[in-house]
């Protein structure tokens, strides 16, 4: 499947182009400006400082290029502009002769370039690929492009020609993929090349990993083609399953691509959250076992929910299966867009699915407790590798929405917008996420699929005013488009509940409730704190309200026990009407409890 790029695609308003616009006019500037004052920006001079720059600096400022890229399209700033003139012009300047650019090495550690594994040089250095590529792309100049390709002809020269550094693959995956669209975008044979070598060469020997980790933290613990479980750092582990897709589709590699897709269905089957999150545990940043899925503790950092939301997309293009696209939406519009605040400044790492905040409160009391989770969205963290990520994502929304496969155009995600796509113009709007009814208006001769949620059990559908039944393949209407076609559909949004699989311990006997393709929750500040003694019998009587904040309400019964500690008599019932609201806007008014599953 060929996807249209967001060059092509013009977002019209609506919920995405509100949001676009939030992270164009607000949350760019204001990352910029937190990375500016930690001095991110300024080590791209390479010049020494006290404190030295953390290891992976470059990666942040690699990623903040590739955002103003994406949203300089749409909304071009001056003052954009020459930030990002300034910061190609500062690598530039500190490349060194022979190619190589890291603002850590090559001032503070110049003895061991290529020589420690698990630093992020490699990782960096695709992070900057990949701006070169967006700025290049976005027609902001070839310079960061040019740059970048003669880092990576030096990559290809130690690594892969003369194999002289102490490390064959990369601890942190990122690399490959970068390599694999620097080859799309330059035709050069020798950066595919390049990729396959380092996915070929990971877990055929033993490699450096952290000592308190094995090598199934970083993927290393068998070679790509055998692995059938998504093990390890999470954000690692998406990054290198999206290289082997990638590269997989275009060289028509089946064992590769295939091993990708089984890691796709062990992720979304056994080690996937609900709101798309992925990556369990705190220790490692990682997947665990099976079905091994806490909410209080619960990990689902916003950079995996971006790095499976890739993923996704990549194994579309290689064959597209409404599956994916369906999994794509549930990470965009929960665990994904839960990484910013509503006010566009503040940004999550970590994406629990409840708190506590007695427990909070004690935990912060308590010198060396283990992890809890920060519950306000922050401006920027000593990692801040999730602000310019969410900002990154955010303005290439419009990859997401159309593609093409067979001569048959489709439209994957419903989201307001316009495109040319085949011989077909195609004109949408979307009442999604809070409204189910759909406009589309196609002009001129071809065939279009539409995907059908897989939330949606009731579907309308007229073409030019006429009630129809569609022809349905693999999750998608049919239709024929002869001259001017003006399909509605509505799909009919409603409270429902959703049930995890039994195997997930604190889930059993438990359901979320989920309206379209957003999962709800309920936050203290509105039902009181402990929610885990509430019961939903049902969301027959569920009332809608599209005022201010979106919410469900739905009547309820909290348990009440005596005053003792345990107690021979049964819980009484009081009923109540519970207030839900989308998860992705939990935690934008103060510290509070919060929850997802009920009894």
């Amino acid at each position: 499947m060929k996807p249209l790029g967001y060059r092509s695609v013009t977002v019209l308003d609506g919920f995405w182009k509100q949001t676009r616009e939030k992270n164009a006019r607000i949350s760019l500037m204001n990352v910029y400006r937190r990375f500016e004052e930690t001095g991110r920006f300024s080590a791209l001079d390479c010049v020494k400082r006290d404190p030295p720059p953390h290891i992976f600096f470059d990666s942040d400022v690699a990623k903040w290029l590739e955002a103003a890229a994406y949203l300089y399209h749409d909304y071009p700033d001056g003052e954009i502009k020459n930030i990002i003139d300034k910061s190609v012009n500062a690598i530039a300047a500190a490349q060194l002769p022979n190619g190589y650019y890291n603002s850590y090495y090559q001032v503070y550690k110049k003895d061991k370039i290529f020589a420690e594994r698990m630093e992020h040089e490699l990782y960096c250095a695709g992070h900057l690929i990949e701006a070169a590529v967006a700025l290049f792309e976005a027609g902001l100049g070839d310079k960061l492009l040019l740059v970048m390709r003669k880092y990576a002809d030096y990559i290809h020269e130690r690594f892969y020609v003369a194999r002289d550094p102490l490390f064959t693959t990369c601890g942190h995956p990122e690399i490959e993929l970068a390599l694999v669209r620097l080859f799309e975008c330059t035709n050069e044979r020798k950066y595919l090349t390049l990729a396959e070598f380092f996915l070929n060469e990971r877990g055929k020997k033993p490699e450096y990993v952290y000592p308190f980790f094995d090598s199934t933290y970083d993927q290393s613990h068998m070679p790509v083609r055998e692995q059938t479980e998504a093990v390890g750092h999470a954000v690692r582990a998406l990054y290198l399953y999206i290289a082997m897709a990638e590269a997989g589709r275009i060289s028509k590699d089946s064992p590769l691509l295939k091993a990708a897709e089984r890691l796709f269905d062990n992720i979304v089957n056994q080690k996937m959250y609900v709101t798309g999150g992925t990556g369990s545990n705190y220790f490692g940043e990682r997947f665990t076992a099976p079905y091994d899925l806490p909410n209080e503790y619960a990990y689902a950092e916003t950079c995996s929910a971006i790095a499976l939301a890739f993923f996704c997309e990549s194994l579309a293009k290689a064959e597209n299966k409404a599956k994916y696209h369906d999994v794509f939406e549930r990470v965009l519009y929960n665990n994904l867009l839960a990484g910013q605040s509503a006010d566009g400044k503040g940004f999550f790492y970590t994406n629990p699915l409840e708190t506590n905040i007695s427990h909070l409160k004690f935990a912060r009391e308590v010198k060396g407790y283990p992890y809890q989770p920060i519950v306000e969205r922050v401006e920027v963290f000593d990692c801040s590798c999730c602000p310019p990520n969410f900002i990154r994502f955010v303005g290439r929304i419009g990859d997401c929405i159309y593609g093409e496969e067979n001569d048959r155009a489709y439209i994957h995600q419903y989201i307001s917008s316009e495109a040319n796509i085949g011989k077909l113009k195609i004109k949408m709007n979307s009442g999604f996420p809070y409204d189910g009814e759909v406009k589309i208006v196609a002009e001129g001769t071809g065939a279009l699929g539409t995907r059908v949620p897989p939330w949606c059990d009731k579907l309308t559908c007229t073409v030019n005013g006429k009630s129809v039944t569609p022809e349905t393949s693999d999750g998608y209407l049919m239709f024929e488009v002869k001259g001017m076609c003006e399909i509605l559909l509505n799909f009919n949004m409603r409270p429902r509940f959703i049930y995890s699989n039994e195997n997930v311990s604190q889930n059993c006997g438990r359901k979320a409730v989920e309206y379209g393709p957003l999962v709800l929750c309920a936050e203290g500040v509105d039902n009181g704190n402990n929610l885990r003694n509430i019961v939903i019998p049902s969301t027959e009587h569920a009332k809608v309200c599209r005022d201010g904040i979106f919410s469900v309400t739905i009547p309820a019964e909290r348990l009440h026990t005596s005053d003792a500690l345990y107690s021979y008599r049964p819980p009484e019932k009081e009923k109540i009407e519970l207030k839900l609201i989308p998860y992705f806007l939990w935690a934008n008014r103060g510290e509070t409890d919060m929850q997802i599953w009920f009894m």
